[in-house]
């Protein structure tokens, strides 16, 4: 029984990463059961036992690299940071479970998902939602004061924060090969600019 559980683990897995490697590559409405299947090596009728559906796979996948943000290590760092502001490099640092592989495919699908002008939901919104559900989560109502009390800081924190921090992601490796960076000294340039912009404003 055990090692079943645990080749079913194993699968589920193999075909989340497939997945979001296909996505990303591809795009989600080009990418088939079918292909999925084929790359894992495995029959569509596997991919159904662990998934309803192909739009399962995607919330999958994006529900997951939500719940890293709730992980304990990352969670009370950034709520220290808000309540004391002296943990800036930690919460920095926490961050970078941004760029592993599998979520910066992630981070692209969104975006690609989110341009489809014939989609009612607007993926990148919804990261916005549950990041402001992230902090109401902890207590951290001032920040949502804040953003309440002006209309505009919500714009801004999403367009001017949310945005770059994300797009980071999917363009970081060809930004520093063109540019010739480290990944380390663009990530530290981008983090140490948008503090310097937006810690002011919230203390």
């Amino acid at each position: 029984m055990d090692d079943k559980r645990i080749k079913r683990t194993e699968t589920r897995e193999r075909i989340l990463e497939e997945s979001a490697k296909l996505f990303a590559e591809k795009g989600y409405s080009a990418t088939g059961i079918d292909e999925i299947a084929k790359n894992v090596g495995i029959t569509k009728s596997v991919i159904y036992y662990h998934f309803k559906n192909k739009e399962d796979i995607l919330q999958t996948l994006i529900d997951e690299a939500f719940a890293q943000m709730l992980q304990p290590e990352i969670n009370e760092a950034h709520k220290r940071f808000h309540e004391t502001g002296e943990q800036l490099p930690e919460v920095m640092g926490l961050m970078q479970f941004l760029g592993t592989e599998r979520n910066r495919r992630i981070i692209k699908i969104i975006f690609m998902e989110s341009l489809k002008d014939q989609t009612a939901s607007v993926p990148l919104f919804e990261i916005w939602d549950h990041s402001l559900a992230l902090h109401r989560d902890f207590g951290e109502n001032q920040l949502e004061k804040w953003l309440n009390d002006n209309p505009r800081r919500k714009v801004e924190v999403f367009f001017l924060f949310l945005l770059p921090l994300l797009s980071f992601f999917i363009f970081r490796d060809r930004w520093c090969d063109r540019y010739k960076l480290s990944p380390e000294e663009a990530w530290n340039a981008l983090s140490t600019g948008l503090m310097e912009y937006f810690y002011p404003k919230l203390s």
